[in-house]
């Protein structure tokens, strides 16, 4: 072969490979990638979680992560936790990941730091991609999708991208449940004797260990627990103007802080439902005995005319048994033990009670002060009605019907005996302190036992 032939032969040989190259290029430029494609190793996506979490810009994460690992002896995830930690101090941190061991362990591991973790209900369970949506003067999201054993991340940056993934983040987050609550329904449905003091220090024991959890996590398992075993329904009840409605808000946001989720309900909007069938003539029979009076109230001839809303309220609070939300469950009756009844044993059983008690003129005063007239909202086609807690109330109501409850034998009733607790709120302070004690005693009441068991 000639020096012309193999310089030939040479230069076809790269005018292909040249040409392929060519057409490849064009090919990737006008085809659109039906995945995330580009491989990289574990480690690289973790280096990118980690510097974007270093990123001075960032004061706030919501992050989507169903395959969370906890940190082991790893040092990369030891540092990407303590920067969580770190940006939890600004904006906060939130994340949700999937019911699974590794999963919940990792997320006690974050629990310790103060971090807030919520397990995706099953609708949401998904194992293959995750995205963390950082926010703060610059926004970053960064995604992943998980095929086997290999990471196939990528990094968008700026508001729009961040806003797609915060509207699925927002979605899932609401319907998850805490870390904390899920840990102790865990503990719950291991139980063979519900009632076992003995049993339930083991299985607390055995669970400290399972899931590796320190003292902060242990306590919040332990709250959410005890509140689950003892006090999964909480009745407010006392006479109108005692402040029961007062009682159950600032309740609600103590729980709340503590991470619980709380259901709020009262049996004035079943009542007001009935009124306004009565006032419209939509049936004959609903809303006997409710007549009208000024200011958007309604007045009631005797308290079993309010019989029918308190139905409607026991079978709310029976659609909640065996979930994770704690129910605060308000209601103002003279027969407070009949009223009680309505929930039956089962709901009894493990219920405890707030009751509210004021001195005559002191619940009086309150009421003739309050008087806010439900609130009218065209939303088309419908018309909303919201009523106010702070709703007005007839003075002949509040003396003929509520003059007085059975305190004494709400006390001694076998349903709740034990569980019943007195608080009384006769001053009216700006600052809520008093309550706000009172409701601490409360919690403490519920949690110390189950506390001194896992000791």
């Amino acid at each position: 072969m000639s020096w012309s032939q193999l310089a030939g032969s040479v230069a076809a040989g790269v005018a292909v490979t040249a040409i392929a190259a060519t057409c490849r290029a064009l090919w990737s430029r006008r085809r659109v990638p039906r995945a995330l494609h580009h491989r990289v190793s574990r480690r690289g996506y973790l280096a990118t979680v980690l510097r974007t979490s270093r990123d001075h810009d960032v004061a706030g994460l919501d992050a989507f992560v169903p395959n969370l690992q906890p940190s082991g002896g790893s040092g990369v995830l030891h540092d990407i936790q303590a920067e969580w930690e770190r940006i939890n101090g600004a904006l906060g941190v939130r994340l949700v990941t999937r019911e699974h061991q590794d999963c919940l362990r990792a997320g006690a591991e974050l629990l310790s730091r103060g971090i807030e973790v919520r397990v995706a209900a099953a609708a949401a369970d998904s194992d293959d991609l995750s995205y963390h949506v950082f926010s703060g003067r610059l926004h970053h999201t960064v995604l992943n999708h998980r095929d086997g054993d290999r990471d196939r991340p990528n990094r968008l940056d700026g508001m729009s991208p961040a806003k797609v993934f915060q509207t699925h983040f927002e979605d899932v987050w609401a319907r998850s449940a805490p870390l904390e609550a899920v840990l102790a329904d865990h503990l719950l449905r291991s139980l063979r004797r519900c009632g076992d003091l003995a049993e339930i220090a083991d299985r607390l024991r055995d669970l400290r260990t399972r899931y590796r959890l320190d003292p902060v996590a242990e306590e919040a398992v332990v709250r959410h627990f005890a509140f689950r075993h003892s006090a999964p329904v909480v009745f407010v009840t006392g006479l109108p103007g005692a402040g029961k409605s007062l009682l159950r808000r600032r309740l609600a946001a103590k729980l709340t802080a503590m991470r619980f989720q709380v259901d709020e309900l009262t049996d004035y909007v079943y009542a007001y439902h009935d009124f306004m069938h009565r006032v419209m003539r939509l049936d004959g029979n609903r809303g006997t005995g409710f007549t009208a009076e000024a200011g958007g109230a309604f007045r009631v001839s005797s308290e079993q005319d309010l019989t029918p809303a308190l139905t409607a309220l026991a079978q709310r609070v029976w659609r909640n048994q065996g979930g994770t939300p704690v129910t605060l469950v308000e209601f103002a009756r003279s027969d407070v033990v009949e009223a009680l009844n309505t929930f039956g044993a089962a709901v009894l059983s493990s219920a405890r009670v707030i009751h509210v008690r004021a001195p005559a003129e002191v619940r009086s005063a309150r009421l003739e002060s309050r008087a806010q007239p439900p609130r009218l909202e065209v939303v088309e086609p419908s018309i909303n009605v919201i009523v106010s807690d702070d709703h007005r109330l007839p003075s002949a109501v509040a003396e003929s019907i509520y003059a007085s409850d059975n305190f004494g034998r709400l006390r001694a009733h076998e349903g709740v005996v034990g569980r019943v607790h007195a608080i009384d709120n006769e001053v009216d302070d700006p600052g809520h302190a008093r309550l706000d004690e009172a409701l601490t005693g409360f919690i403490e009441e519920v949690v110390r036992p189950y506390r001194a068991l896992s000791a």
